[in-house]
């Protein structure tokens, strides 16, 4: 825009123009129709990662607290996810780090109305309090997600925890919206938790240390093999550089 004179000369900067274009972009995307319909979804969902506070993620945050503004609080629900992490000495869940990532959010403009909680174990009554007393947020919009053996999982314990219907209480969609139906779905993790059966796969790469690197490929064949051959799909890491010295030294033999 700025090479085609669009701003007319004017300096461009972060705010108000980056800003805008994000805004832009975000109503642009949700006037799309989908799942083959004529109008616009009901929800548009946007995911704004990073962390709280870095420089990079400070333009999306200042767009959205714009956003937020000017669509009203019935059309804006913001879900903040945090993770509780554990002491292993102690074993005390601790809501410090989720306490001072909303401080450092409502500082820049945004109050989550809901919070989502990643632990290990299910979250106690008492963090959930905590959390609820110092970030401003009702016990039962605090939700936890916690670890399950198998990420089919997670929107049943979503659903356990009421978490559609705080989300629709929050967008004002009473009327529109009902509960959801996993019926299939639940029978989908419940399969998966009770494959008996399993494939091992070799994974050669140069990163195979780190446990992220290659994750789109793994879950991929999880689902794959579960959806095609019901079985399990177990991977054995092999690193590239490692396999490469031994076929070479046995080679010099």
């Amino acid at each position: 825009k700025e090479r085609k004179g669009d701003y007319l000369g004017k300096t461009v900067q972060v705010v108000p123009h980056v800003t805008d274009e994000i805004k832009q972009w975000i109503q642009s995307v949700s006037s799309v129709p989908v799942d083959g319909q004529t109008r616009p979804a009901d929800v548009c969902v946007i995911e704004l990662g990073g962390t709280v506070g870095d420089i990079e993620s400070m333009p999306f945050i200042e767009a959205l607290r714009q956003l937020s503004f000017s669509l009203g609080k019935d059309n804006f629900c913001l879900i903040h996810v945090s993770l509780v992490p554990v002491l292993g000495v102690v074993g005390e869940q601790k809501t410090k780090p989720t306490q001072h990532s909303v401080r450092e959010l409502r500082a820049l403009g945004l109050t989550p109305d809901l919070l989502a909680c990643r632990s290990a174990q299910p979250l106690i009554g008492s963090a959930k309090e905590k959390l609820s007393q110092f970030c401003h947020v009702p016990v039962e919009n605090i939700l936890n997600i916690h670890d399950v053996p198998n990420i089919w999982h997670v929107p049943l314990i979503l659903r356990n925890q009421k978490a559609h219907e705080a989300i629709i209480k929050q967008l004002n969609l009473s009327r529109s919206a009902g509960p959801p139906e996993l019926r299939d779905w639940t029978l989908m993790a419940e399969s998966y938790d009770n494959l008996s059966t399993s494939v091992k796969i070799a994974l050669v790469g140069k990163y195979t240390n780190l446990s992220d690197s290659y994750l789109s490929v793994v879950k991929v064949g999880q689902e794959s093999t579960f959806k095609h051959i019901k079985v399990s799909f177990l991977v054995t890491n092999i690193t590239s550089h490692t396999r490469f010295i031994i076929v070479l030294n046995q080679a010099c033999q």
